[in-house]
């Protein structure tokens, strides 16, 4: 690298550092490379990245919130983070097939990383379902190619959280968001495991009335769930 670059990249290992000492609790009022507004930059970065409420919900409770893209404000997000003494909840989770490769010990690992009892799969088959569509009953179906799967892991432990961060394409800086570089959206590229929606562990008179009273938002191949361990290479 030249000499810009050098510094460049000193300048910024020297903010991460004081970053990282900012979040362990040490403060910091003076520093030789950075000036006083550089330094309340920092910690007002600090503060937003530091922001973790937990969320008290009863029912279902959508994790998969769109985000603004290229938006300069700071806006909320909702995770779920696994515990062993958290609240018992069913978790609901979508993967992209032509992504991730789905198989017995993955889903394993997930239900053991989710404290949960055991796991549901359901093969959700998008061409045929736009075949269905296009056909009246009764009409010529064309199986399609499984795209994507659902997978339900019953009896998860855990809390869901409430975060801040910037928008898609977006980075910190203080306490708005800024476009981000393009070695800093490679970085932020998201994978293809989606969580989706957590419901709250229920008794069986409570999940029949719920079931009653909710909406069908999204049509799904008909049929029981089904291991799908060796159906993928």
């Amino acid at each position: 690298m030249n000499l810009l670059e050098w510094k460049q990249y000193q300048t910024q290992t020297f903010r991460e550092e004081l970053k990282r000492q900012m979040h362990n609790g040490i403060g910091h009022e003076s520093h030789f490379m950075f000036t006083e507004s550089e330094l309340e930059e920092m910690r007002q970065e600090v503060e937003i990245e530091q922001f973790d409420e937990t969320v008290v919900f009863e029912g279902e409770f959508n994790l998969d919130i769109e985000l603004i893209e290229n938006h300069s404000e700071i806006q909320e997000m909702f995770d779920f983070a696994p515990d062993e003494d958290g609240s018992v909840m069913d978790i609901e989770v979508e993967f992209n097939l032509d992504e991730v490769n789905l198989n017995t010990t993955n889903l394993q690992k997930l239900k053991e990383l989710f404290f949960a009892e055991d796991y549901e799969v359901e093969i959700i088959d998008e061409e045929e379902l736009e075949e269905a569509e296009k056909n009246p009953p009764g009409g010529k179906k064309m199986k399609g190619k499984a795209s994507r799967a659902k997978v339900i892991f019953k009896r998860a432990k855990g809390e869901i959280k409430k975060k801040k961060i910037c928008g898609p394409g977006m980075r910190l800086a203080g306490n708005r968001c800024l476009p981000q570089t393009g070695t800093q959206k490679a970085k932020m590229r998201r994978v293809g495991i989606k969580l989706k929606r957590a419901k709250k562990a229920m008794g069986r008179g409570a999940k029949k009335k719920a079931a009653i009273k909710s909406k069908i938002t999204k049509r799904r191949v008909k049929g029981r769930s089904r291991s799908i361990a060796n159906t993928l290479n």
